[in-house]
Order: structure tokens, then sequence, then C-alpha cells
């Protein structure tokens, strides 16, 4: 297993933000975590990326505590991509920082031929190197993050409201570069939403929560066909969706479109 996580609890002013969260996660897995706003989705993620402190609980990466896991292994994607993206670096420069910052590669064109190939990989141009993020657009600066996220091969990246911000068109495509990322490279992931469509076309599984307690862990498609939990079917019939989807294109539009 990748990462377990037994009773998580974080208390923030006498409030319970979480309480007694446990899952797991396993290598090659792409978790959604689902839920409203206020449901203490975005505090896992900022938890596992050692942002926030939990009240209690035990959360093992690979066997270790996280304190004894190198930083590079669990890297983030967030929802603003302007924002991640420092306005006076080029693009280059900003991929090249997490080499430099690790000791990866030594010479100049040695990091700058790593940074060409991972721009590709995430559906860029070598030449968007020497651009800067405002010449970009939304989803090709999502597209810059994601390549920060797996310049240095991580094992787990937390991807919390990742393609908010951006148009439909755009989510699709940004979506799919995920999953070709996790088949292709074996990273995990786990997908931090209130977006329904979005855990279905790419999670294997589905973490739902409300008021920070877990109301279900479910295989994605059993998750649509039957939840278990009272909130899971009160969930689904909120946004009126039937039991047999069968076109995920057909779901984005039905959801996003209210027909």
């Amino acid at each position: 297993m990748l990462l377990t996580v037994e009773n998580l609890t974080k208390v923030y002013i006498k409030k319970k933000i979480l309480n007694n969260v446990s899952f797991s996660i396993k290598k090659g897995e792409i978790l959604g975590v689902l839920g409203k706003s206020g449901a203490g989705k975005s505090t896992i993620g900022k938890i596992l990326l050692q942002l926030s402190r939990p009240t209690t609980g035990t959360i093992l990466f690979e066997g270790k505590t996280l304190s004894e896991v190198p930083r590079k292994d669990i890297q983030a994607v967030f929802q603003d991509p302007y924002s991640a993206l420092n306005p006076s670096l080029k693009i280059g420069e900003i991929l090249e920082e997490p080499l430099i910052a690790n000791g990866v590669f030594q010479k100049k064109e040695e990091r700058r031929k790593k940074v060409e190939e991972t721009l590709v990989k995430v559906g860029l141009l070598e030449s968007d190197y020497d651009k800067y993020p405002e010449e970009l657009s939304g989803g090709q600066q999502q597209r810059v993050c994601i390549a920060g996220s797996i310049i240095l091969s991580p094992k787990l990246i937390i991807c919390d409201e990742p393609i908010a911000s951006l148009d439909l068109a755009i989510q699709v495509q940004i979506l799919d570069l995920i999953h070709k990322i996790n088949q292709e490279e074996g990273i995990s992931f786990i997908f931090i939403t209130h977006n329904l469509p979005a855990v279905y076309r790419i999670a294997d599984r589905i973490l739902l929560l409300y008021h920070g307690e877990v109301q279900e862990i479910q295989e994605v498609e059993e998750f649509f066909r039957n939840p278990k939990s009272e909130y899971g079917k009160k969930f689904l019939q909120h946004l009126n969706l039937t039991k047999n989807v069968t076109n995920v294109t057909d779901f984005f539009i039905k959801i996003h479109y209210n027909i």
C-alpha cells in the first residue's frame, strides 16, 4: 500500500474539520475525494503536504511517517495556476527550480533538456520554455503546473480542485492529461473536488466526505450505480442523475448545463 491514513482528526478553534478519517491508496491508483465546500477535502490535502498538522491520527507513506518521506515524493497541483507561477520568471526557469533545489542535473543544458521533455509530456511545446506565464492560456498554465508536479518523478500527486477555474472543454483536456500521466508514469493521485463528472471520468475509487466524516469509500462505477450511504444517495439525487451513466461526455453536459 502506498498511503495509509487511520483515524485522522483535525480540530481548529474547537471545531472538528476532520473526524476519524481513514482510507488508503494503492500504487498507481487515482482516489477521488468528493464533497461539498467545507467538507474537509482540502484539509486532507494540506495535512498530506505537511502544510497543516493533524490533531490526532496516523499517516504512513510506504510504511514511513510523513516526516521521513522526501518532499519530492509527494507533489501538488492547485486550483489557480496563475497564482502558482512566478510571473517574473520564464517557464523554463520555473520548472528548473525544483531540479536545482534537489540537486538534479548539475549542468544547465541537462536541466533544459529535462524541462523541454516534460513540457512535451504535458502537451506543450519545447519553445514554451522561453515564455512567461502571462503568454499562456489558463489551460496551458495548468499544464505547466502539472509539469512542475511530475518533473521530479513523485509517487503521489495531490490535485486540489485543479480544473475549477477552467472552461469545460479545457477541464476535459486536463483530466485526460492527468489520466495519461497516471497510466504512463504509474503515479498515484488524490483528486480533490466537488465535481462529480470529473471524478467519474478519471478516478478508480471515490471517498465521499460530509462535515469532515467519511460517508463511504467505493469503486467509482459502483458508487454511481448503488451508493451505500444515505448522504451518497442524496448527493446523486440532488444532481438529478440517473443510475445508468454510460456516456461520459453526455454526463459532463448533463451536469454542467442542467439538461
